[in-house]
């Protein structure tokens, strides 16, 4: 299996944590223009330069990608994107906007439509300028969730779009043991159904943006990996690198190709 890790605060602090790598990996890293991106992978790089680097977008205004982002917005990060002159893996990370922006979901209903469209057209034609295009979507508890997430425009059928779908499977967050099980048997269909778009975000190992995720221990993250090789997921991508440390690094070691 390929871990890769996700580190929403690309400091030299966290970024340290990368020389516990040994192993095949990409750092998805977070930044507000591709120019801060290139320095935070040019950091990451002069730490371990062994590892795969991918670019994490931070939208102004709304922090997330969805059609409830401002036009103006969507159309200057899509664009300064296809600007870029190499082969590159995007994160675009499909989120409600929930943070302090929650007045957006009347504000820009008017643009939601326009904004769907746009999203959806930048996926298709990523791979024409040579973006590889990871989408991380919520987990859905169900088929009838996954519809409403795709009709919301936070979800985008990969079969269409060409798009990784990265389904954040962060258990952490997910205590309850109905949404657990509903979760895991809808992973478990999607994978056998032949689908081999998707892969599964785990943790969280350390505090996001939300400031309130609660941490998973080093066994809860092998049981999730456990629950991965048993259902023939190839990659999980760890939230986040900031939290890595050797009694992590003891839980993946076994799951690692």
């Amino acid at each position: 299996m390929r871990i890769n890790f996700f580190e929403e605060y690309p400091t030299l602090n966290n970024l340290e944590k990368a020389k516990l790598i040994d192993f095949p990996s990409t750092i998805f890293l977070a930044a507000h223009s591709i120019e801060e991106f290139y320095k935070y992978k040019d950091n990451l790089l002069s730490i371990n330069n062994k590892l795969e680097v991918a670019y994490w977008p931070i939208v102004p205004r709304t922090y997330w990608v969805s059609p409830f982002s401002y036009t103006e917005d969507l159309k200057n990060l899509f664009n300064d994107l296809k600007q870029n002159k190499e082969s590159l893996t995007i994160l675009i990370d499909l989120e409600l906007p929930l943070l302090k922006n929650r007045f957006l979901f009347l504000k820009n209903i008017s643009s939601f439509l326009k904004n769907k469209k746009i999203i959806g057209s930048f996926l298709k034609d990523a791979q024409t300028y040579n973006l590889n295009i990871v989408t991380a979507e919520y987990c859905p508890f169900n088929s009838l969730f996954l519809s409403i997430y795709r009709k919301l425009g936070i979800s985008f059928d990969p079969e269409i779009f060409k798009n990784n779908i990265c389904y954040m499977y962060y258990t952490s967050m997910f205590p309850n043991k109905y949404i657990y099980k509903k979760m895991t048997s809808l992973l478990s269909s999607l994978k056998k159904s032949g689908n081999k778009n998707i892969e599964l975000g785990l943790g969280a190992i350390a505090i996001g943006v939300q400031g309130n995720e609660p941490n998973l221990p080093p066994e809860d993250l092998s049981r999730d990996l456990s629950f991965m090789k048993d259902n023939n997921f190839e990659t999980a991508t760890i939230f986040r690198l900031g939290g890595f440390n050797e009694e992590y690094y003891k839980a993946i070691k076994p799951f690692i190709i």
